[in-house]
């Protein structure tokens, strides 16, 4: 069934918006918003930026020692990695982007994504219908693009959404020390 839903979605606007799709999932894109993100937030919010900013960088932190390094390469040692959909159906989907191959699960797109939009949903309730977007849109484009499966997709949402709260967590709990 999952392979069905990645092939749908993998032909839905193929060549139309693959652009778009491809443009998202970039690393460096995502560094860049991620840190415009922050330093907007540190030099902005006079009252709590430095805390909020310190929360984003936590919950990065966590994110890749969790899902990068035990659940993506530490486990790898014990049980095999789970195929991407390109890599399994080479014949139906064709990666768009940068054609990775470490596992499909979990998306670490979608975790560090997560990670960082639940942090600031958490200080600004306000901001959730861009968030919800654009948690949309990435979740589409690793689909479309051939990455990952919808329960990839679906563990990466859990574990960021678990970083972000355990990063509020953390850093309040520090903040109250201070």
């Amino acid at each position: 069934m999952e392979y069905q839903i990645v092939q749908l979605l993998h032909q839905w606007g193929l060549g139309k918006i693959d652009s778009v799709t491809i443009f998202i999932s970039e690393i460096p894109f995502l560094i860049g918003l991620w840190s415009i993100l922050a330093f907007f937030v540190l030099f902005r919010d006079k009252k709590q930026g430095r805390w909020i900013f310190l929360t984003v960088l936590a919950a990065l932190a966590l994110h890749f020692l969790i899902s990068e390094g035990l659940l993506k390469h530490f486990l790898l040692n014990f049980i095999p990695l789970r195929e991407r959909p390109w890599v399994a159906h080479p014949e139906t989907i064709t990666p768009l982007g940068k054609p990775f191959t470490d596992s499909s699960f979990p998306s670490s797109h979608m975790a560090s994504t997560l990670a960082v939009l639940s942090v600031f949903v958490y200080y600004y309730r306000k901001v959730w219908p861009w968030a919800l977007g654009f948690i949309l849109l990435m979740a589409f484009a690793r689909m479309h693009n051939g990455m990952h499966y919808p329960s990839d997709v679906l563990a990466g949402t859990i574990l960021g959404i678990c970083y972000g709260l355990l990063a509020v967590w953390l850093i309040r709990k520090i903040a109250k020390q201070c």
